[in-house]
């Protein structure tokens, strides 16, 4: 009986050790996929955040080949243009009422808010048609 009380006994312990080494690389194993998890969402998170910092919507937005014009523009159009948020896209529609139209992109800076810098920026995205005076605008009427 000792005997057998001693066999056990001692596969008991190297049993113990294997189930813990298994237990030990499922483990590291699970550990690294997690890490790995983390690594790729913390990536895809970035990716994400780089191209909703371009403008108010990315796939909405205009490129170079793409222009809006400033004297007929409203306020959805201006969205389009990256960096142009709603305070802006405000004070430059009041400026042009007050002008009564941009006789030149220039004009912007004129705008608080717009530097000489953001101009030039913006001046990609925009172009200038003459203004009309209202009169001319109206239908001729019958």
């Amino acid at each position: 009986m000792n005997d057998t009380t001693d066999g056990h006994e001692a596969t008991a312990p190297h049993f113990e050790q294997s189930v813990y080494h298994a237990l030990g690389v499922r483990n590291r194993v699970l550990g690294i996929l997690a890490i790995a998890g983390l690594l790729t969402a913390t990536a895809w998170i970035a990716y994400q955040r780089q191209y909703d910092n371009l403008g108010t919507h990315t796939d909405r937005q205009l490129t170079h080949q793409w222009t809006v014009d400033i004297n007929q523009a409203t306020a959805e159009e201006l969205q389009l243009i990256p960096g142009l948020g709603p305070k802006l896209i405000e004070a430059i529609l009041r400026h042009r009422d007050e002008l009564g139209g941009f006789q030149s992109l220039d004009q912007l800076a004129d705008i608080p808010g717009i530097k000489e810098q953001r101009v030039r920026v913006l001046t990609r995205y925009l172009r200038l048609s003459p203004t009309t005076d209202s009169n001319q605008t109206s239908p001729p009427s019958q």
